[in-house]
């Protein structure tokens, strides 16, 4: 897959899940929050992984081809893309049981608004986790490829 494409794919997809998350709930549409957030945790899911494969284990590769101090940040990072998997996944099951539990919930929302409340929390909480990798990966990128070394023998 194209990185720049799926670098764009991966934006479009937070920013879709983050608005749906972040809108209020009005009473009566429970459900139909549900649905519209577990679509984008759905879209989440398809988008992650090739976004690791195609933009940030490149990252990695390069910065351990031109600094190897760095070893331990891109196992870290590494490390790190396999925790945000988990949990995106996690995520995604628990949207999808949510989603089906607030269609019965109908008339009596109430059953379901505190497990709305941390899902929002997990998933903002798990937006914010994927753009810090993002940085960090970018940070360790130009800290492998412009780090003055100084005089070198």
């Amino acid at each position: 897959m194209d990185p720049a494409q799926s670098a764009a794919d991966l934006n479009e997809t937070l920013a879709t899940l983050e608005t749906a998350l972040l809108t209020p709930v009005v009473s009566g549409e429970m459900a139909s929050w549900g649905r519209i957030a577990q679509q984008a945790a759905t879209e989440l899911e398809k988008r992650l992984p090739p976004y690791l494969r195609s933009v940030l284990h490149p990252q990695y590769a390069e910065i351990a081809r031109s600094d190897s101090e760095l070893l331990s940040r891109v196992e870290q990072l590494i490390a790190e893309d396999q925790n945000l998997l988990l949990d995106q996944s996690a995520f995604c099951d628990r949207m999808n049981s949510f989603a089906a539990r607030a269609a019965q919930a109908k008339k009596d929302e109430a059953q379901v608004a505190a497990d709305r409340t941390q899902l929002e929390q997990d998933g903002i909480s798990l937006i914010v986790r994927i753009k810090k990798q993002r940085a960090a990966a970018d940070t360790w990128l130009a800290e492998a490829n412009y780090r003055d070394r100084g005089p070198v023998d």
